[in-house]
C-alpha cells in the first residue's frame, strides 16, 4: 500500500503547475431582435463558444421575458425557420449570433420589448450545463 501512495505522489508532482481544467462551454454574445408592435413572439441570436474536444448540443433554453422559447433552425430561403429538439456545438468550435444559425424563438412575451432593452437568457446542454447571457434588444 506504502508503494502505491509513493506512486501517486510521485505522478502528482509530475502533474504541469498550474494545470486547470479544460474551458467549458459559454455563451458569449447574444442579441434579440427588435419584434413588431403588438407582438407575441421574438426571436433571440446567441453565439455559444465550444472549446472542448467535444461536441455538444443545446437542448433547451428559458428566457425572463417569455415562458416559452423553441429552438429554431437556421433560416434558409425565406421560409419559416423549423422547430428543432436540439443544435449542435462543434468542438473546438462554436455557433453564431445569427439567422443564418440555429437560435431561439421567444413565445409569448410577458412584455413589450424595444431597443436598448435587455433579455436574460439561459441555456442548457445536454450534459446539463446551463450558459447564462444576458441579450440586449436591437434592431436587426
Amino acid at each position: 500500500m506504502r508503494s502505491l501512495l509513493c506512486a501517486l505522489a510521485l505522478v502528482l508532482s509530475a502533474w504541469p503547475a498550474g494545470h486547470a481544467a479544460q474551458p467549458a462551454p459559454s455563451a458569449v454574445s447574444a442579441w434579440v431582435a427588435v419584434p413588431a408592435a403588438g407582438a407575441t413572439t421574438a426571436s433571440a441570436y446567441v453565439e455559444v463558444s465550444n472549446p472542448t474536444m467535444y461536441e455538444i448540443y443545446i437542448t433547451g433554453a428559458t428566457a425572463d421575458v417569455a415562458p416559452k422559447v423553441e429552438l429554431r433552425a437556421a433560416a434558409t430561403g425565406g421560409a419559416e425557420p423549423a422547430v428543432i429538439a436540439e443544435f449542435p456545438v462543434p468542438a473546438y468550435g462554436g455557433t453564431a449570433a445569427a439567422a443564418s444559425a440555429p437560435h431561439l424563438r421567444l413565445v409569448g412575451l410577458t412584455r413589450p420589448l424595444a431597443a436598448g432593452d435587455t433579455v436574460q437568457l439561459t441555456l442548457t446542454t445536454d450534459g446539463g450545463a446551463t450558459l447564462k447571457v444576458t441579450a440586449p434588444v436591437r434592431q436587426p
